[in-house]
């Protein structure tokens, strides 16, 4: 009877899939979604997907006739061509119900955390934001250690609840973004909103496959340095302070280096201390999530080496636009 009573206290909330060339996992996540421990008829699910062409439209659409079978309360598929800011901006324009969880298609929760996150948010009106960090098959090789129960300025939307009030004080997520749209949105929601943001209890099963997913780190630089500095260029004056002194920071983070260096080689003990202190201030946050090994780790690969290419590829694009500003002949 307690059990009856506390579900039917539950709100109602959507579920939000972006969706491309899933095939290979997809049944897995459907599955999982079935086995979540939440009332069903209070589940609304939308899926936004970007034309897949292996047969994930066609498994989702033969799903939903059994996930209405089953309860939830109903079901979307939307098509449409969109990158990933712009599927969860759709499904934002679709919400019902209280809350918004945004759910990867390749990540497969706890059959309980999506319960547990709820209550959560309606026990504490000032988090506005609780998401799962990753775990991963042994199969990948992939060396990560998730953060759990802390509160962060950021989290991964892979598996991730929001106030539906959110979205009414900060907007949607920013198009212009083809990676780190999260990142993004998070710091709006903490730069104008009272909100706190929370890694939830237990991490979310990742799924990738280790032949197809690897990415090269040249591969990722060249992206950062020729692709992402575009888009925060072309969204600079929209972009929350914070991302911006961020790349400022970057920026100087190797002359500062090099001062670092330099005091060294004289021997002047109070700026190498300062020069210091502003090389490692970016690690501190990243270390207090992850303890320091996997922090230190976390921060030269995800930090060091992707703030710095993104940051410089947003200084060549700044220098490229005021060299044809000063003359419009130049190509």
């Amino acid at each position: 009877m307690e059990r009856n009573r506390s579900e039917t206290n539950l709100p109602l909330l959507t579920i939000c899939m972006p969706v491309k060339n899933r095939a290979w996992c997809i049944n897995r996540v459907l599955n999982a979604i079935e086995n979540i421990e939440y009332p069903k008829e209070k589940v609304k699910i939308v899926f936004v997907d970007d034309y897949s062409n292996d047969g994930t439209y066609e498994i989702i659409s033969e799903w939903v006739n059994k996930a209405l079978k089953i309860g939830f309360n109903k079901v979307e598929v939307i098509r449409a061509r969109t990158n990933i800011p712009q599927a969860r901006n759709i499904c934002i324009s679709r919400v019902e119900g209280k809350y918004l969880l945004f759910w990867d298609s390749d990540v497969i929760p706890p059959s309980g955390l999506l319960r547990e996150i709820v209550e959560t948010l309606e026990h504490k009106s000032d988090i506005g934001i609780i998401g799962a960090d990753y775990i991963y098959e042994q199969s990948t090789g992939i060396r990560y250690r998730p953060t759990i129960n802390k509160e962060t300025h950021a989290v991964y939307m892979g598996f991730t609840l929001i106030r539906r009030e959110v979205f009414e004080k900060v907007g949607g997520f920013n198009e212009k973004l083809s990676v780190g749209e999260d990142t993004e949105f998070c710091i709006r929601v903490k730069e104008k909103t009272h909100y706190k943001i929370l890694w939830s209890s237990k991490p979310v099963l990742h799924l990738k496959r280790p032949q197809i997913d690897k990415t090269s780190l040249s591969g990722w630089i060249r992206y950062n340095f020729y692709v992402r500095s575009k888009e925060y260029y072309y969204s600079w004056q929209s972009l929350p302070n914070y991302l911006r002194f961020r790349v400022i920071y970057w920026i100087l983070w190797p002359l500062a280096l090099g001062f670092l260096i330099y005091a060294l080689t004289l021997n002047q003990l109070l700026l190498v201390l300062i020069t210091s202190l502003f090389i490692i201030s970016s690690a501190t946050p990243v270390i207090k999530q992850k303890g320091l090994i996997y922090g230190i780790e976390s921060w030269i690969k995800g930090n060091v080496i992707t703030g710095i290419t993104l940051s410089y590829g947003v200084l060549r694009e700044f220098l490229i636009h005021k060299v044809k500003l000063s003359d419009p002949n130049k190509n």
